[in-house]
């Protein structure tokens, strides 16, 4: 239709309108948009039972999550099978299953072997600079560089060539000499890595590819620090203290009775000679590695037989010792243990405690050589808690923590993101398990021991939280605290009032702390909402639930008595956890008939048949054999009572194609018995160990669990600031749900759902 001036006239209220519908639709658009493009806010628990979340919310006890459930939505949530912190948030991160994570336990089997080794992170070694090459390389930059400057100055002071030639020569020389003998003695040829092996692309790496920025704090299995774009991240769970261990706090007594005994929890025990008076110890640092171990290593593989392995081993030895490298970096430790307070001292740092202080954190420079001390330092941190003076002298020292600044491997992104966390919130715990769950478990300190320990780790974390999620610079920010859970483990004796290990005095004293995590809690979730503010999908979630530890099932000891494992001689000695780090020795399953044994038990749960090409003397042939041992052992463990209590310990025994999709058959285990309430598998079964008894109460601090437990009975939560249309949320939803909500597609991997755009919206 031609242009009219008329019929505009004649049409404005039309045109009117016209334009307020076109105003509203893009104002659809735009709401649209923002709706599918917002931020994104996780805040994580480690552990939180949707049990007592859901009793504690009806009783008016967490009143943050109660508003956020009336707001939203709110539903216990299916964890992974098995329902373990390692393997629910990989799947977390990945929206995949456990069988492509490849995380499926806290332990798995070393290919080709019998030895058990954490699954989440591999320990490995990288050439340091030229590597080998490092003397020769040494030798030829500091033999040219001495060559050319002291030839120049020659001939510029002296104006003579051949003079100048002659003084270049001779320093060149020198300079070359002192190059090698810095680049084979003074610099590694190797340096100790890690290698995560976690499968999958994470929400977080998909968010900054596509220009988002995410704030990742504190999620397991995130070591070493993955790159986020423009974002940050500080890793959690995995990361270990600078021994290479999880935590391995020490102990200083004069007690010198005191023994670990049966205990499988581990920390380095220093006997002291005297109750009172002045006394020299050390504080215990990192293993030597590229200067003592790894020398050792080299040595050994020149060997042509295991004799001839070990002459060379023992030489190496030897040698070093006699000049002086030690094995283990130690510094000196001073103690002036008085009547009622002990003096403190190592190195710059002191302290004068009295009976249940703690210390600030001691700043320990771990002597290496003088080249690494001053070009790339090894710094820890670490407090002391003094536990008593009488009868016997203990001191308490943490486990060793890289300082925040020290990050041979890096634990956050980039790789001085810590450096400046240091410097805004001060010194924190670098370590992936930042409680200390260890002492009590082995006798050392009390209840309020451990609840001072958590208190100093928890306001740390908030504080960070505070900063980070109130700057507000960040697409999706997630941060997940791991207090809940580990209080859960040793708290549960004191909830449930039918363990075996229930002591109505402590539970007197201190049975309330539970309840006291769990609101605080509810705080964090309270704060984290005012500092996200309006307009943010915020979501709430725990990777699986808890259940009481009674009673502890010992598989290996069941499958003995059932003809499915055999042994040389007796059934073995306890196992510690320190064990699962002796990697020369292999001093797991050393009574183990391994040409007449059918199937054995290894990890929190999980049980591998001894197949013939897969295991190094697998003795069950694939096929028609393989199926009637599984089928056996599923039978056996399904229909095993407990004459203590008449019930079934385990629930049900999955075969891996029940639970995982894509799954490699080499490495992930043919069954995973599923514990019922009240049951888990023992720790020796856990470690390879082989007790006297199937069945066996669980008398220790350690006395809460949910990891080998069937996954139904051990529920975590999820709360959303949205409504969802789905009774069924999965921990494997969360991943994609997150990315739809920042506008982004979901990985061609990920197997979960956007439960925001599920059936019923």
């Amino acid at each position: 239709m031609p242009y009219s001036p008329g019929a505009m006239k004649r049409d404005k209220p039309l045109a009117h309108l016209s334009l307020a519908l076109a105003a509203i639709l893009l104002s659809m658009s735009v709401a649209g948009a923002q709706e599918t493009q917002q931020k994104v806010v996780i805040i994580g628990f480690d552990g939180a039972d949707s049990g007592l979340v859901t009793q504690w919310m009806d009783e008016g006890k967490l009143p943050n999550l109660d508003a956020l459930r009336k707001e939203g939505f709110y539903s216990p949530l299916g964890p992974t099978n098995p329902p373990q912190t390692p393997v629910s948030w990989s799947t977390f991160a990945t929206g995949q299953n456990p069988g492509k994570t490849q995380i499926f336990d806290f332990l798995k089997r070393t290919p080709n072997t019998y030895i058990p080794t954490f699954a989440m992170v591999e320990e490995s070694k990288k050439p340091f600079l030229y590597g080998r090459k490092n003397p020769a390389v040494m030798a030829a930059a500091l033999g040219i560089g001495a060559a050319v400057l002291l030839g120049l100055l020659a001939l510029l002071f002296t104006r003579r060539l051949m003079m100048a030639v002659v003084i270049g020569l001779v320093a060149g020389g020198a300079g070359a000499g002192l190059g090698w003998v810095a680049g084979s003695t003074w610099l590694p040829q190797e340096v100790p890595w890690a290698v995560n092996n976690r499968h999958g692309v994470t929400m977080w790496q998909i968010a900054s590819e596509a220009g988002k920025t995410a704030r990742v704090m504190r999620v397991p299995n995130t070591f070493p620090a993955e790159p986020v774009g423009s974002g940050t991240m500080l890793s959690g769970l995995g990361v270990p203290d600078m021994r290479g261990t999880v935590g391995r706090p020490t102990f200083y007594t004069s007690d010198r009775a005191f023994d670990l005994g049966d205990n499988e929890f581990s920390l380095e025990l220093q006997k002291m000679p005297a109750r009172s008076g002045t006394m020299e110890t050390v504080i215990t640092g990192p293993y030597n590695k590229p200067f003592y171990d790894y020398v050792v290593k080299a040595a050994a593989e020149k060997g042509r037989d295991s004799s001839e392995k070990s002459k060379l081993r023992k030489a190496a030895e030897e040698a070093l010792k006699a000049r002086g490298v030690p094995k283990t970096l130690e510094v000196p430790l001073h103690l002036e243990v008085g009547p009622d307070s002990v003096s403190i001292r190592s190195q710059a740092n002191s302290a004068t405690l009295k009976v249940g202080e703690w210390s600030d954190y001691f700043v320990i420079h771990f002597p290496v050589n003088w080249l690494v001390d001053k070009a790339a330092p090894l710094v820890g941190i670490g407090r002391f808690h003094l536990l008593q003076l009488q009868p016997e002298f203990q001191l308490y020292f943490s486990p060793v923590n890289f300082h925040p600044e020290c990050h041979p491997v890096p634990f956050s992104y980039p790789d001085d993101y810590s450096d400046s966390l240091f410097r805004k919130f001060g010194l924190f715990r670098t370590i992936g398990w930042t409680e200390d769950t260890w002492s009590l478990p082995s006798g050392v300190g009390d209840e309020q021991h451990f609840l001072d320990d958590l208190e100093a780790s928890v306001r740390k974390d908030e504080e960070m939280m505070e900063g980070i999620l109130g700057a507000g610079d960040y697409d999706l920010y997630v941060q997940i605290f791991s207090f809940t859970d580990r209080i859960g483990h040793l708290w549960w004796r004191l909830w449930d009032k039918g363990h075996p290990a229930y002591d109505a005095a402590k539970d007197a004293q201190y049975g309330g702390a539970l309840l006291e995590a769990y609101q605080r809690m509810d705080r964090i979730v309270g704060r984290a909402r005012e500092l996200a503010g309006p307009g943010v999908l915020f979501m709430v979630c725990s990777d699986h639930g808890f259940g009481s530890f009674r009673r502890g099932v010992n598989y290996n000891t069941w499958l003995v008595r059932n003809g499915y494992m055999t042994l040389k001689g007796g059934e073995g000695e306890v196992r510690r956890l320190e064990d699962l780090f002796d990697k020369e020795g292999g001093s797991l399953f050393q009574n183990v008939d391994w040409a007449r044994t059918k199937a054995y038990a290894m990890g929190l749960g999980n049980i591998y048949i001894n197949l013939v090409s897969r295991e190094p003397q697998g003795s069950v042939l694939p096929g028609e054999e393989y199926e009637q041992v599984v089928s056996g052992i599923v039978g056996g463990l399904e229909a095993l009572v407990d004459p203590k209590t008449g019930v079934h310990p385990v629930r049900r025994v999955y075969r891996r194609d029940d639970i995982y999709k894509g799954f490699d058959p080499a490495l992930v285990p043919d069954l995973r018995p599923a514990n019922e309430l009240n049951y888990r598998v023992s720790w020796q079964t856990t470690l390879g160990g082989v007790p006297p008894e199937i069945l066996e109460d669980n008398l220790k601090a350690w006395s809460g669990d949910h990891c080998s437990l069937d996954p139904s009975v051990v529920r975590g939560i999820f709360f959303s600031s949205r409504p969802i249309g789905v009774s069924d949320p999965n921990i494997i939803d969360i991943a994609p749900t997150a990315l739809e909500a920042l506008g982004l597609a979901p990985g061609p991997d990920m197997e979960g759902r956007d439960l925001l755009a599920a059936p019923g919206r």
